[in-house]
């Protein structure tokens, strides 16, 4: 028999060099995750997002409203006879209504009344239409309304 002389050992790897073939393999296949992650994540960021915005801009609407109702409630208040100014009235509240991003107040919108509490006047604003930009509110179809009204007590009888 013919002598064979022993193998050299080879050089052995380090275990930690497995373990990185491994976890690269693992980065491999999670490559498209971080993307998949994302547009899960993104609509309900811009959902959020957008109702911040909304719900601030409504907020201000409602102070707007009820600045203009208070100042025609105020200026309807000192006339001798506000049903026969409601022209004026009307334009007073317009000219106080600062609209962000909504239309303007139309005449139909705003009412004055001095029958329902003796000695007083009421100015209000009914069926303003919100603006709401999240589109979640025009995919459910709701539209909402705002109403605000201001009471003085008038302060010259006719």
């Amino acid at each position: 028999m013919a002598h064979v002389a022993p193998k050299e050992p080879r050089e052995r790897r380090a275990p930690h060099h497995r373990a990185r073939g491994i976890v690269g393999a693992l980065l491999r296949r999670e490559s498209g995750a971080a993307m998949v992650e994302f547009a899960i994540v993104l609509p309900l960021f811009l959902l959020i997002t957008w109702g911040v915005i909304d719900f601030g801009r409504l907020f201000f609407t409602s102070n707007s409203l009820a600045n203009a109702v208070r100042e025609g409630g105020r200026y309807a208040a000192v006339l001798p006879d506000p049903v026969a100014s409601a022209a004026a009235v009307k334009t007073k509240v317009k000219q106080s209504f600062v609209p962000f991003g909504g239309p303007a107040l139309t005449d139909a919108e705003i009412s004055i009344d001095t029958t329902t509490i003796a000695g007083g006047v009421i100015v209000t604003i009914t069926g303003y239409p919100a603006p709401v930009l999240t589109p979640l509110s025009a995919v459910i179809g709701t539209r909402s309304t705002m109403t605000r009204s201001a009471t003085f007590r008038r302060e010259r009888s006719s």
